[in-house]
């Protein structure tokens, strides 16, 4: 496995185990369709999650085709499509598949900056709060 690949790997099962803290399941698909995490609450899907990490650029740019195909998916399976990103030495990001489609970009990719997103461990906080999830284990 090349080293780019296992970065990304190790990154994926990051951002499951940021998930796991919070009470959900995973599955993770192993391959590179756009869609990385299943993530599960009690047995039912509740999101769907592609995962991008950078360790030597301030931008990632995501394909507008791979942002089509995951919130199309989300959209199939009545659930949210999720984002997680993160760049050198910083903390999981996440921004919604309609969040990312309003962002700047060209006629193929967008471009995520360090501030577009939302810390993730903060969105499963709140959601937990809100009673929609679990609070940290």
């Amino acid at each position: 496995m090349t080293l780019s690949k296992r970065r990304g790997v190790n990154f994926e099962y990051r951002v499951a185990y940021l998930f796991e803290r919070y009470g959900y399941s995973w599955d993770r698909s192993g391959s590179s369709l756009g869609i990385d995490l299943k993530i599960l609450k009690n047995g039912r899907l509740h999101y769907l999650v592609s995962c991008k990490k950078t360790s030597c650029s301030d931008k990632i740019y995501l394909p507008r085709r791979e942002v089509e195909m995951l919130s199309s998916a989300a959209t199939q399976a009545g659930v949210k499509g999720l984002v997680c990103f993160g760049f050198k030495r910083s903390q999981v990001f996440a921004l919604t598949t309609d969040q990312v489609q309003k962002l700047k970009g060209a006629r193929l990719s967008y471009k995520i900056s360090k501030g577009d997103g939302h810390p993730l461990a903060k969105i499963l906080e709140d959601e937990a709060r809100a009673g929609l999830g679990a609070s940290p284990s």
